[in-house]
């Protein structure tokens, strides 16, 4: 179960939607058996996310992960940006062994939008 500062994330709904335009990087990933889903759009310039929003359908911990990582990965370095989602997590609360995947789903997403 997303514990109450993930949740609370979630619930503010900061960041829901798409960029679109030059410098916007986007990337979805799918989780194969549950089929959560989710889609980062980036701004990126000059090796930076300097805007972020998300969009996804599944689980609450998909949802809060996606929603933190809108919030959390403006001003952070491309190749920095899965460290700090992860570093937010756990600063938030963490996730349940059940709920794991979705963070890995997140990685997936960024590394699908030249995050690496």
């Amino acid at each position: 179960m997303v514990g109450s500062r993930l949740r609370d994330v979630l619930t503010a709904g900061l960041g829901v939607g798409e960029l679109v335009g030059s410098g916007v990087a986007v990337g979805r990933a799918e989780h194969p058996v549950c089929g959560d889903q989710v889609e980062l759009s980036l701004r990126l310039e000059g090796g930076v996310v300097r805007e972020a929003r998300w969009r996804a359908a599944g689980c609450p911990a998909a949802m809060a992960c996606a929603a933190l990582a809108a919030r959390v990965l403006p001003g952070v370095a491309v190749g920095a940006a899965v460290a700090a989602l992860r570093g937010a997590i756990a600063a938030h609360g963490g996730l349940a062994a059940s709920e794991l995947h979705a963070e890995a789903l997140l990685a997936r997403a960024l590394a699908a939008a030249g995050c690496r």
